[in-house]
Protein backbone atom coordinates (compact mmCIF):
# COMPACT_ATOMS: atom_id res chain seq x y z
CA UNK A 1 0.00 0.00 0.00
CA UNK A 2 1.56 3.25 -1.17
CA UNK A 3 -0.48 5.60 0.67
CA UNK A 4 0.11 9.93 -0.20
CA UNK A 5 1.39 12.09 2.56
CA UNK A 6 -1.60 14.25 2.02
CA UNK A 7 -4.02 13.18 5.14
CA UNK A 8 -2.72 13.87 8.62
CA UNK A 9 -4.53 10.07 9.14
CA UNK A 10 -4.79 7.23 6.56
CA UNK A 11 -8.49 6.56 5.48
CA UNK A 12 -8.62 3.84 3.12
CA UNK A 13 -6.91 1.05 5.86
CA UNK A 14 -8.50 0.77 9.32
CA UNK A 15 -5.29 -0.42 10.43
CA UNK A 16 -2.97 1.60 9.13
CA UNK A 17 -5.00 4.59 10.34
CA UNK A 18 -4.64 2.76 14.07
CA UNK A 19 -1.14 2.57 14.08
CA UNK A 20 -0.66 6.43 12.92
CA UNK A 21 -2.99 7.24 15.94
CA UNK A 22 -0.80 5.68 17.98
CA UNK A 23 1.99 6.96 17.04
CA UNK A 24 1.12 10.76 16.99
CA UNK A 25 -0.12 9.86 20.67
CA UNK A 26 3.38 9.43 21.61
CA UNK A 27 4.52 12.32 19.28
CA UNK A 28 2.35 14.52 21.74
CA UNK A 29 4.49 13.12 24.56
CA UNK A 30 7.76 13.42 22.93
CA UNK A 31 6.30 17.09 22.32
CA UNK A 32 5.81 17.73 25.83
CA UNK A 33 9.16 16.20 26.35
CA UNK A 34 10.56 19.16 24.40
CA UNK A 35 8.63 22.00 26.08
CA UNK A 36 9.53 20.26 29.64
CA UNK A 37 13.85 20.91 28.17
CA UNK A 38 12.74 24.11 27.74
CA UNK A 39 12.02 24.52 31.42
CA UNK A 40 15.61 22.66 32.17
CA UNK A 41 17.19 25.75 29.94
CA UNK A 42 15.54 28.30 32.12
CA UNK A 43 16.55 26.52 35.52
CA UNK A 44 20.35 26.26 33.86
CA UNK A 45 20.54 22.68 33.68
CA UNK A 46 21.03 22.38 30.10
CA UNK A 47 22.00 24.60 27.58
CA UNK A 48 20.08 25.93 24.71
CA UNK A 49 22.30 24.64 22.43
CA UNK A 50 21.89 21.09 23.52
CA UNK A 51 17.78 21.43 23.99
CA UNK A 52 18.10 22.82 20.51
CA UNK A 53 20.20 19.51 19.62
CA UNK A 54 17.45 17.19 21.51
CA UNK A 55 14.57 18.48 20.08
CA UNK A 56 15.84 18.33 16.09
CA UNK A 57 16.88 14.73 17.14
CA UNK A 58 13.37 14.28 18.28
CA UNK A 59 11.79 16.02 15.28
CA UNK A 60 14.02 14.14 12.73
CA UNK A 61 12.96 10.90 14.53
CA UNK A 62 9.36 11.59 14.07
CA UNK A 63 9.44 12.67 11.11
CA UNK A 64 11.34 10.04 9.49
CA UNK A 65 8.61 7.47 11.51
CA UNK A 66 5.96 9.45 10.20
CA UNK A 67 6.62 9.28 6.32
CA UNK A 68 7.24 5.88 6.98
CA UNK A 69 3.92 4.57 8.10
CA UNK A 70 2.10 7.45 5.65
CA UNK A 71 4.14 5.62 3.42
CA UNK A 72 2.84 2.43 3.64
CA UNK A 73 6.34 1.16 3.86
CA UNK A 74 5.78 0.21 7.31
CA UNK A 75 3.90 -3.09 6.05
CA UNK A 76 6.54 -4.76 4.69
CA UNK A 77 8.50 -5.24 8.19
CA UNK A 78 6.78 -7.94 10.54
CA UNK A 79 5.47 -5.57 12.86
CA UNK A 80 3.83 -2.89 10.78
CA UNK A 81 3.27 -1.02 13.93
CA UNK A 82 6.79 -0.21 13.85
CA UNK A 83 6.85 -0.48 18.14
CA UNK A 84 10.14 -2.20 18.19
CA UNK A 85 11.85 0.43 16.20
CA UNK A 86 10.23 2.95 18.52
CA UNK A 87 11.00 1.43 21.36
CA UNK A 88 14.53 0.92 20.58
CA UNK A 89 15.00 4.98 19.76
CA UNK A 90 13.62 6.13 22.83
CA UNK A 91 15.81 4.35 24.94
CA UNK A 92 18.99 5.92 22.71
CA UNK A 93 17.00 9.19 22.95
CA UNK A 94 16.88 9.22 26.60
CA UNK A 95 20.12 8.13 27.17
CA UNK A 96 21.52 11.25 25.31
CA UNK A 97 18.78 13.14 27.01
CA UNK A 98 19.89 12.00 30.59
CA UNK A 99 23.74 12.38 29.59
CA UNK A 100 23.20 16.09 27.97
CA UNK A 101 21.36 16.83 31.89
CA UNK A 102 23.11 18.52 34.18
CA UNK A 103 20.86 17.15 36.92
CA UNK A 104 16.89 16.57 37.37
CA UNK A 105 17.09 13.74 35.65
CA UNK A 106 13.74 12.52 36.92
CA UNK A 107 11.30 14.67 36.00
CA UNK A 108 12.10 13.93 32.20
CA UNK A 109 12.78 10.24 32.85
CA UNK A 110 9.04 9.92 34.18
CA UNK A 111 8.32 11.18 30.57
CA UNK A 112 10.56 8.67 28.83
CA UNK A 113 8.58 5.64 30.81
CA UNK A 114 5.47 6.77 29.76
CA UNK A 115 7.22 6.38 26.02
CA UNK A 116 8.19 2.80 26.80
CA UNK A 117 4.96 1.60 28.18
CA UNK A 118 3.49 2.28 25.04
CA UNK A 119 5.68 -1.11 24.23
CA UNK A 120 2.95 -3.05 26.61
CA UNK A 121 0.27 -2.21 23.67
CA UNK A 122 2.29 -4.28 21.11
CA UNK A 123 5.18 -6.66 22.92
CA UNK A 124 4.79 -9.89 24.83
CA UNK A 125 6.09 -9.89 28.32
CA UNK A 126 9.95 -11.43 27.16
CA UNK A 127 9.81 -8.25 24.48
CA UNK A 128 8.96 -5.91 26.45
CA UNK A 129 11.53 -7.30 29.31
CA UNK A 130 14.40 -7.21 26.90
CA UNK A 131 13.55 -3.51 26.05
CA UNK A 132 13.60 -2.79 29.39
CA UNK A 133 16.66 -4.41 29.95
CA UNK A 134 18.19 -2.36 27.27
CA UNK A 135 16.80 0.96 28.32
CA UNK A 136 18.78 0.11 31.95
CA UNK A 137 21.40 -0.22 30.12
CA UNK A 138 21.66 3.12 28.08
CA UNK A 139 20.54 5.07 31.27
CA UNK A 140 23.28 3.11 33.17
CA UNK A 141 25.47 4.23 30.55
CA UNK A 142 24.71 7.73 30.31
CA UNK A 143 25.02 8.33 34.01
CA UNK A 144 28.20 6.69 33.85
CA UNK A 145 29.78 8.95 31.20
CA UNK A 146 28.52 12.11 33.79
CA UNK A 147 30.21 10.22 36.39
CA UNK A 148 33.59 10.03 34.71
CA UNK A 149 33.45 13.22 32.37
CA UNK A 150 31.49 15.79 34.72
CA UNK A 151 31.31 14.16 38.13
CA UNK A 152 30.55 17.30 39.81
CA UNK A 153 27.03 16.82 38.21
CA UNK A 154 26.87 13.22 39.53
CA UNK A 155 24.80 11.91 42.68
CA UNK A 156 25.55 8.72 43.52
CA UNK A 157 22.51 8.58 45.54
CA UNK A 158 19.78 10.21 43.41
CA UNK A 159 20.97 7.88 40.49
CA UNK A 160 20.69 4.51 42.14
CA UNK A 161 17.18 5.11 42.96
CA UNK A 162 16.77 6.48 39.42
CA UNK A 163 17.98 2.92 38.69
CA UNK A 164 16.26 0.51 40.98
CA UNK A 165 12.92 2.84 40.19
CA UNK A 166 13.62 1.80 36.51
CA UNK A 167 14.47 -1.66 37.66
CA UNK A 168 11.35 -2.59 39.21
CA UNK A 169 9.21 -0.61 36.65
CA UNK A 170 10.48 -3.33 33.75
CA UNK A 171 9.16 -6.50 35.51
CA UNK A 172 5.79 -4.37 36.48
CA UNK A 173 5.84 -3.39 32.27
CA UNK A 174 6.09 -6.95 31.42
CA UNK A 175 3.59 -8.26 33.82
CA UNK A 176 1.02 -6.06 32.19
CA UNK A 177 3.14 -6.74 28.15
CA UNK A 178 1.87 -10.51 29.47
CA UNK A 179 -1.68 -9.83 30.07
CA UNK A 180 -2.46 -7.39 27.15
CA UNK A 181 -0.86 -9.82 24.42
CA UNK A 182 -3.15 -12.68 26.01
CA UNK A 183 -5.98 -10.61 26.19
CA UNK A 184 -4.82 -9.84 22.51
CA UNK A 185 -4.75 -13.37 21.21
CA UNK A 186 -8.18 -14.31 23.13
CA UNK A 187 -9.37 -11.23 20.89
CA UNK A 188 -8.26 -12.63 17.47
CA UNK A 189 -9.64 -15.96 18.32
CA UNK A 190 -13.11 -14.79 19.53
CA UNK A 191 -12.86 -12.40 15.62
CA UNK A 192 -12.26 -15.59 14.01
CA UNK A 193 -15.35 -17.56 15.83
CA UNK A 194 -17.39 -14.75 15.21
CA UNK A 195 -16.35 -14.70 11.30
CA UNK A 196 -17.10 -18.94 10.84
CA UNK A 197 -20.20 -18.35 12.93
CA UNK A 198 -21.11 -15.51 10.12
CA UNK A 199 -20.05 -17.75 7.90
CA UNK A 200 -22.36 -20.76 8.86
CA UNK A 201 -25.48 -18.07 9.09
CA UNK A 202 -24.28 -16.95 5.78
CA UNK A 203 -24.77 -20.80 4.54
CA UNK A 204 -27.95 -21.43 6.55
CA UNK A 205 -29.32 -18.89 4.49
CA UNK A 206 -28.43 -19.77 1.03
CA UNK A 207 -27.37 -23.07 0.74
CA UNK A 208 -29.17 -26.08 1.03
CA UNK A 209 -28.24 -27.92 3.98
CA UNK A 210 -28.00 -31.36 2.52
CA UNK A 211 -26.54 -30.78 -1.02
CA UNK A 212 -24.39 -27.64 -0.39
CA UNK A 213 -25.73 -25.89 -3.23
CA UNK A 214 -28.23 -23.21 -3.35
CA UNK A 215 -31.23 -23.26 -1.37
CA UNK A 216 -34.97 -22.68 -3.05
CA UNK A 217 -34.73 -18.82 -2.06
CA UNK A 218 -31.20 -18.16 -3.09
CA UNK A 219 -31.40 -19.86 -6.62
CA UNK A 220 -34.92 -17.64 -7.33
CA UNK A 221 -33.11 -14.33 -6.30
CA UNK A 222 -30.26 -15.45 -8.21
CA UNK A 223 -32.64 -16.15 -11.68
CA UNK A 224 -34.48 -12.95 -10.69
CA UNK A 225 -30.99 -10.65 -10.53
CA UNK A 226 -29.58 -12.43 -13.68
CA UNK A 227 -33.09 -11.64 -15.56
CA UNK A 228 -32.46 -7.88 -14.66
CA UNK A 229 -29.06 -8.10 -15.89
CA UNK A 230 -29.66 -9.77 -19.33
CA UNK A 231 -33.04 -7.07 -20.06
CA UNK A 232 -30.38 -4.46 -19.31
CA UNK A 233 -27.66 -5.64 -21.27
CA UNK A 234 -29.85 -7.40 -23.82
CA UNK A 235 -28.22 -10.43 -23.29
CA UNK A 236 -29.78 -14.22 -23.30
CA UNK A 237 -30.45 -15.71 -20.41
CA UNK A 238 -31.53 -19.77 -19.86
CA UNK A 239 -33.01 -21.85 -16.97
CA UNK A 240 -32.77 -25.60 -17.16
CA UNK A 241 -35.51 -27.98 -14.39
CA UNK A 242 -33.95 -31.37 -14.13
CA UNK A 243 -36.67 -33.61 -12.18
CA UNK A 244 -35.25 -37.00 -10.88
CA UNK A 245 -38.15 -38.94 -11.54
CA UNK A 246 -39.68 -42.07 -9.25
CA UNK A 247 -37.08 -40.69 -6.18
CA UNK A 248 -39.94 -41.33 -4.12
CA UNK A 249 -40.01 -44.67 -4.69
CA UNK A 250 -36.21 -45.14 -4.13
CA UNK A 251 -36.70 -43.80 -0.79
CA UNK A 252 -39.26 -46.49 0.02
CA UNK A 253 -37.47 -49.09 -1.21
CA UNK A 254 -33.68 -48.44 0.17
CA UNK A 255 -34.03 -45.48 2.73
CA UNK A 256 -34.27 -41.99 3.02
CA UNK A 257 -30.88 -42.06 3.89
CA UNK A 258 -29.54 -43.76 0.54
CA UNK A 259 -32.17 -41.15 -1.44
CA UNK A 260 -30.11 -38.32 0.82
CA UNK A 261 -26.51 -39.49 -0.35
CA UNK A 262 -27.98 -39.90 -3.85
CA UNK A 263 -29.00 -35.84 -3.83
CA UNK A 264 -25.80 -34.96 -2.60
CA UNK A 265 -24.19 -36.78 -5.46
CA UNK A 266 -26.66 -35.26 -8.10
CA UNK A 267 -25.36 -31.87 -6.68
CA UNK A 268 -22.05 -32.64 -7.15
CA UNK A 269 -22.23 -34.14 -10.97
CA UNK A 270 -23.91 -31.11 -11.94
CA UNK A 271 -21.50 -28.38 -9.89
CA UNK A 272 -18.82 -30.09 -12.06
CA UNK A 273 -20.61 -29.55 -15.41
CA UNK A 274 -21.80 -26.06 -15.37
CA UNK A 275 -19.69 -22.68 -15.67
CA UNK A 276 -18.36 -20.66 -12.45
CA UNK A 277 -21.05 -17.95 -13.62
CA UNK A 278 -24.07 -20.10 -13.64
CA UNK A 279 -26.53 -20.70 -10.53
CA UNK A 280 -27.25 -23.92 -9.62
CA UNK A 281 -30.22 -24.75 -6.26
CA UNK A 282 -32.34 -27.03 -5.34
CA UNK A 283 -35.67 -26.00 -6.12
CA UNK A 284 -37.58 -28.52 -4.57
CA UNK A 285 -37.04 -32.08 -2.99
CA UNK A 286 -35.55 -33.83 -5.96
CA UNK A 287 -35.58 -30.35 -8.34
CA UNK A 288 -32.76 -28.63 -9.73
CA UNK A 289 -32.67 -25.14 -10.83
CA UNK A 290 -29.74 -24.42 -13.26
CA UNK A 291 -29.50 -20.23 -14.13
CA UNK A 292 -27.75 -19.99 -17.07
CA UNK A 293 -26.61 -16.56 -17.86
CA UNK A 294 -25.64 -14.87 -21.35
CA UNK A 295 -26.71 -18.63 -22.54
CA UNK A 296 -28.99 -19.01 -25.61
CA UNK A 297 -31.72 -21.90 -25.74
CA UNK A 298 -30.08 -24.10 -27.65
CA UNK A 299 -26.76 -24.00 -25.84
CA UNK A 300 -28.76 -24.91 -22.52
CA UNK A 301 -30.79 -27.84 -24.75
CA UNK A 302 -26.76 -28.80 -25.06
CA UNK A 303 -25.70 -28.37 -21.36
CA UNK A 304 -28.83 -30.21 -20.31
CA UNK A 305 -28.26 -33.21 -22.35
CA UNK A 306 -24.98 -33.12 -20.50
CA UNK A 307 -26.47 -33.04 -17.15
CA UNK A 308 -29.25 -35.70 -17.68
CA UNK A 309 -26.29 -37.86 -18.84
CA UNK A 310 -24.65 -37.81 -15.75
CA UNK A 311 -27.91 -38.99 -14.12
CA UNK A 312 -29.08 -41.39 -16.52
CA UNK A 313 -25.72 -42.66 -17.85
CA UNK A 314 -23.86 -43.62 -14.80
CA UNK A 315 -24.72 -45.77 -12.08
CA UNK A 316 -25.11 -44.61 -8.41
CA UNK A 317 -23.01 -46.71 -5.66
CA UNK A 318 -25.59 -46.43 -3.25
CA UNK A 319 -28.07 -48.38 -5.60
CA UNK A 320 -27.55 -52.20 -7.12
CA UNK A 321 -25.87 -52.44 -9.88
CA UNK A 322 -29.07 -52.76 -12.54
CA UNK A 323 -30.21 -49.90 -11.03
CA UNK A 324 -30.85 -46.51 -12.54
CA UNK A 325 -31.99 -43.38 -11.96
CA UNK A 326 -34.39 -41.53 -14.49
CA UNK A 327 -33.97 -37.66 -14.94
CA UNK A 328 -36.44 -35.23 -17.02
CA UNK A 329 -35.21 -32.06 -18.67
CA UNK A 330 -37.26 -28.98 -19.03
CA UNK A 331 -35.58 -25.47 -21.03
CA UNK A 332 -37.14 -21.89 -20.59
CA UNK A 333 -35.34 -18.81 -22.44
CA UNK A 334 -36.32 -15.47 -20.72
CA UNK A 335 -38.48 -13.28 -22.86
CA UNK A 336 -38.67 -9.70 -23.05
CA UNK A 337 -42.84 -10.23 -22.25
CA UNK A 338 -42.09 -12.47 -19.22
CA UNK A 339 -43.79 -10.30 -16.23
CA UNK A 340 -42.21 -12.02 -13.76
CA UNK A 341 -39.29 -14.95 -13.21
CA UNK A 342 -42.31 -17.48 -12.55
CA UNK A 343 -43.65 -17.17 -15.80
CA UNK A 344 -39.90 -18.99 -16.63
CA UNK A 345 -40.14 -21.38 -14.36
CA UNK A 346 -43.26 -22.68 -15.06
CA UNK A 347 -42.60 -22.90 -19.27
CA UNK A 348 -39.62 -25.02 -18.05
CA UNK A 349 -41.68 -27.03 -15.81
CA UNK A 350 -43.87 -27.48 -18.75
CA UNK A 351 -40.78 -28.37 -20.92
CA UNK A 352 -39.92 -31.35 -18.66
CA UNK A 353 -43.46 -32.76 -18.18
CA UNK A 354 -43.90 -32.58 -21.85
CA UNK A 355 -40.82 -34.66 -22.46
CA UNK A 356 -41.81 -37.18 -20.18
CA UNK A 357 -45.29 -38.10 -21.48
Amino acid sequence: MNASLGPLLPTEDPRQSLRVRRFLLAATVYALTVALMGLYVRQGLLSSQEWQLLSLVILLVNAGLYALLRSGRNERFGDPSLTGVQMFLVCLIMGLTMYLLDGGRGGLLLLFLVLLMFGVLRLNARQFTALGGFALLCYAIAVGAVWQQRPEDFNAQVELLHLVALSTLVPCGGFFASHISRLRRLLRERQIDLQRAREEVHDLRVLDPLTGISNRSAIIAFLDQERQRAERLGQPLSVLLLDLRQFKRINREFGHRTGDEILREVARRFRRCVRDIDGLGRYGGEEFLIVLPDTPEEDARQLGGRLTECVQGQRFPQLPARQRMRCTMGISAVLESDQDIWQVIERARADSESAET
